[in-house]
Formats: C-alpha cells, structure tokens, sequence
C-alpha cells in the first residue's frame, strides 16, 4: 500500500511539473502560479501543495528533470571505430536531435528558472551546466591523447566555446520561430571549431 501511494505521489508530481513546464515555455516564470498550474493540470490548489511547499518546489524538480535529460543527451556513445572528436559531434548532433525533439524546452527553462531569481535554484542550474561542460572537456581530453586536439588547447575555453555554441544556436533557433534546422546550422560552426583546436 506504501509502495502503491509513493508511486501516485511520483506520477502526481511529474503531472504537475510538466504543467509548469507547458506553462513556463508559453508565459514565462514570472507568470506561473500554483494556482495557474492547478487549472493546467486539472488538480486544485490544495492537492498541488499535497506534493509541493511551494512553486520554488516545482521549479526544483523541473530543475532535476533537466538535467537528466541533458546529460543523458551528450553522454550517448557513439560507434566503437569513431575518434574522439567524432565521438564528441555524435554526441552533439544527438543532443541537438533531442532539443530539436522537446522544441529546445530545456534550455527555455534554464533561462526562466534563472530569471526566476532563486540563489538555491539558480546553483543547481550552475551545477548542471558545469557537469555538461566537465564531461565535454572529457571527450576533448581522449582527443588530445589521441592526437586529435593539439595539446597547447585550453580544454576548459573550449568546452565552455562549445556549450555556448550549443546554447546561442538554441536561443537563435527559438527567436526563430523554430525556422531552421538546428543540426544543419550547427555542422559549419562545429567544422570552424574543430579546425581552430585540430592538431593536424
């Protein structure tokens, strides 16, 4: 019985997250309230705060969601006779698959979250963005070792260079309307990147 109730509670607040997710993307964080996503999700106000304090609750764990879902993004391996540096464009060719999939929400709710204004929420959003920079610095690092990257490269710019890519590209595409393919725009700027740090 114990198990049965934990497993409502779980489905219940993803239900409710989700709907503060829709309502974020549409309105902005400054705009969603619990009673706003309440009448979103079908629930009252009260079985809301059942499961959440708070809407700083909600923001939380859509926080955790998050970064679930870009790491897992960039950390699909590739083929097994792919390089490093290979390794790494498929794993940012995928992630830009996955964005293109949740229309870049991801990164959208970074932004509202940080607008939000919340010092506790806002370093957990730091922490996942510098866990996706950490593990692209990885992948260059295996470069570097096989020879792909030269060795004078600072591997912590250029994986920062390389989020920022990823981020600006997603910003510009959402600005956009979603108008372009985001994968085919970013195949030149990842070409001039690799380029500028290749070791032959």
């Amino acid at each position: 019985m114990v198990v049965q109730r934990h497993e409502n509670t779980r489905v219940r607040q993803k239900q409710i997250i989700e709907a503060a997710r829709k309502l974020i993307i549409r309105y902005g964080s400054e705009h969603v309230t619990v009673r706003r996503i309440a009448r979103e999700d079908g629930f009252s106000e009260g079985a809301i705060y059942r499961h959440f304090r708070s809407k700083r609750g909600i923001l939380s764990l859509l926080a955790d969601y998050i970064e679930g879902s870009l790491l897992d993004d960039i950390t699909k391996s590739g083929d097994k006779s792919q390089t490093p540096l290979e390794v790494l464009e498929h794993s940012l060719n995928s992630h830009l698959s996955a964005v293109e999939q949740r229309r870049g929400v991801s990164f959208q709710v970074i932004a509202e979250i940080i607008s939000f204004g919340d010092k506790k929420l806002n370093r957990k959003v730091s922490d996942t963005i510098d866990k996706y920079i950490r593990h692209l610095r990885g992948l260059l690092e295996e470069a570097v070792e096989a020879g792909e990257v030269r060795k004078n490269v600072d591997l912590d710019a250029a994986a920062t260079l390389i989020f920022s890519m990823i981020q600006g590209l997603v910003n510009i595409w959402a600005l956009s309307d979603y108008r372009f393919d985001p994968q085919k725009r970013f195949a030149p700027m990842w070409e001039t990147f690799r380029k500028a740090i290749s070791a032959r």
